[in-house]
């Protein structure tokens, strides 16, 4: 990983977010556009839509990612003794105990699960001094905020932000190359909660039908998806299978990057370990796609309390060529025709055996 986009994993995974707190994720997206001058919207829903688009490309590609992460947010106050509930994943037996860091306006302040979790996931939280702000605090575990140790990635909070870093580090260098392409970067909200923020995408058409959607998530590491083995081309989630149309695409694109570059490596699973919004976009007949980092303790879901979750750094890398490449290569693009041409040629060539 290079220095320019190990920056771009070390800024966005330090950002605070939760479900609904987003914000400062969405800033952060909104000043790398504002430096590039690329064009830059939100949606009604709040979702970010980037479009870099340089050139007469015919066609274009979508890549998207969620903002948010597992985490809290304050209900009420009464000095250091809050109320919270718990929005997203978790392990009830991080309750109570679980150190938590709220933010409150533009302060981060310690504080510990009190309580045990109850069935509407509220809870109690102790902090070490009041909050200067409890209307819309909110928290998370308070964890390594990044840490790169080797090959891996060690975070607060992976899923989804390392997806977001991915997806700028991909529109970053089409930048810095002036590259010729279409790509439209989506960054969307509250997918932890019930995937509402991808509900948003579909309600006020952010992306049109005609633009394929290709979903980055990270996924808890599976066997046949492993952590440093390369990103994995997700097939599927545990509701649903992709459009094979656009995964043959991305399979393609991917084994061309191999031949060119015998170091980059990727793989191919369906990743059962959730659901992502892929398989809400499926849902309304749109064109996706996904990819995925495969994920270590995923949620932060630790032996027996809230754990960093790590990605390797070597995975990252690859993500980033691979979202570069299908930019300069979309599916139902360039790339279909001469496909489709080899493959009918083979056809002909080889269906008197056929007949025979």
């Amino acid at each position: 990983m290079n220095k320019s986009l190990k920056k771009i994993f070390q800024n966005v995974l330090s950002l605070p977010t939760a479900p609904y707190h987003e914000d400062a994720v969405a800033a952060f997206i909104r000043a790398f556009a504002r430096r590039r001058n690329i064009p830059i919207k939100t949606d009604p829903y709040g979702n970010l839509v980037l479009r870099y688009k340089n050139g007469n490309r015919p066609k274009s590609i979508a890549l998207t990612a969620h903002m948010d992460h597992p985490g809290c947010e304050i209900l009420g106050a009464d000095g250091r003794d809050l109320t919270a509930r718990w929005l997203g994943a978790c392990d009830a037996r991080h309750f109570p105990g679980g150190r938590i860091t709220l933010i409150s306006g533009e302060e981060e302040i310690p504080g510990k699960a009190a309580s045990p979790l109850s069935d509407d996931k509220t809870f109690a939280v102790r902090a070490a001094r009041p909050l200067p702000q409890p209307e819309g605090a909110f928290g998370y575990w308070r964890l390594k905020p990044v840490v790169f140790d080797g090959d891996l990635i060690r975070t607060k909070g992976a899923d989804n932000l390392a997806s977001c870093a991915a997806i700028l580090g991909a529109l970053d260098r089409l930048h810095r190359t002036k590259a010729s392409a279409d790509l439209w970067g989506v960054f969307t909200r509250a997918e932890e909660v019930g995937l509402l923020g991808a509900g948003g995408i579909v309600q006020a058409q952010t992306v049109p039908k005609r633009v394929p959607i290709i979903v980055l998530e990270t996924s808890k590491a599976l066997p046949g998806a492993e952590i440093g083995a390369g990103p994995v081309i997700r097939v599927g989630d545990a509701m649903s299978v992709f459009d094979p149309r656009v995964e043959y695409t991305i399979h393609s694109i991917a084994q061309g990057l191999r031949k060119k570059n015998r170091k980059f490596k990727f793989q191919r699973q369906l990743m059962s370990g959730g659901v992502c919004e892929a398989t809400l976009y499926i849902l309304y007949d749109m064109a996706v796609g996904a990819l995925a980092f495969p994920l270590g303790n995923y949620h932060n879901m630790g032996k027996r309390w809230p754990a960093e979750e790590y990605i390797s750094a070597f995975d990252a890398a690859g993500m980033v060529d691979l979202c570069a490449a299908l930019a300069l290569n979309p599916p139902f693009g360039e790339t279909r025709s001469p496909v489709k041409k080899r493959l009918a040629a083979s056809f002909k060539s080889r269906k008197k055996r056929l007949l025979e």
